[in-house]
């Protein structure tokens, strides 16, 4: 009998206190055993995926919690996380969608910031952000404000290291506005927006965002830019 079955069992159960302390012991449980249970193993890899595919809010809240909890405490590597969760997001109920999509940029911001701002990846394709942005259409709105976040929390690093961070991001949703028929309601047009907006709330850090900002609309057409 798998070991975290009768955890796991518990997670079922409509208690959201039994709920949230069956999830904890899971994760304690993936954190502490030996090879042939810890979150490498087959079984704990199952306990991992049952849980990020529950159907529980309670559940599915401090699942991503204990996840992102093994990865800033080093347990496990954050593209690992990065996978885990993305994983989950592609499959995941609407509901949870937000859900994910926080945790997801959490491991961003932390990884970032483990790097010292100097994180890049092998193509725009794999960069974590544009690997939200392709999962479903529902990312949009909390990955706009999730990317707010980024740049307000990683401002110590330098806003020159953030906007080259966040530049596959933008080049990616630009590259998209143009192939749009429906322009006006894209996300880049909101993410072009939401930055100037942020140049306009911390005028100190705004001159490299601008810099990048202009560097990827002069590809617009003219009354796209306005």
């Amino acid at each position: 009998m798998d070991s975290y079955a009768p955890l796991l069992e518990k997670t079922r159960i409509p208690q959201p206190a039994l709920q949230k302390l069956a999830v904890i012991s899971i994760f304690s449980k993936l954190r502490s055993s030996s090879n042939h249970l810890n979150f490498e193993s087959e079984s704990g890899k199952r306990a991992i995926s049952q849980c990020l595919t529950s159907s529980s809010p309670n559940v599915i809240d401090e699942s991503v919690r204990q996840l992102c909890r093994l990865v800033t405490d080093g347990v496990i590597e954050v593209s690992n996380g990065l996978l885990e969760l993305q994983s989950a997001l592609e499959g995941s109920d609407l509901k949870f969608v937000n859900v994910f999509v926080k945790g997801l940029c959490f491991l961003v911001r932390f990884g970032f910031q483990k790097n010292n701002g100097d994180w890049s990846f092998s193509s725009i394709h794999t960069h974590p952000f544009v690997m939200i942005l392709l999962c479903r259409v529902e990312v949009q709105s909390e990955l706009l404000q999730q990317v707010l976040l980024f740049m307000l929390q990683n401002q110590r690093l330098g806003m020159i290291q953030v906007c080259e961070f966040l530049k596959p991001l933008l080049d990616f949703s630009i590259i998209r506005l143009l192939a749009s028929e429906s322009s006006s309601s894209s996300f880049g047009l909101q993410l072009v927006s939401s930055m100037a907006s942020f140049c306009c709330s911390c005028p100190n850090e705004s001159m490299p965002v601008l810099k990048l900002l202009m560097g990827c609309l002069m590809y617009l057409p003219h009354e796209t830019s306005e």
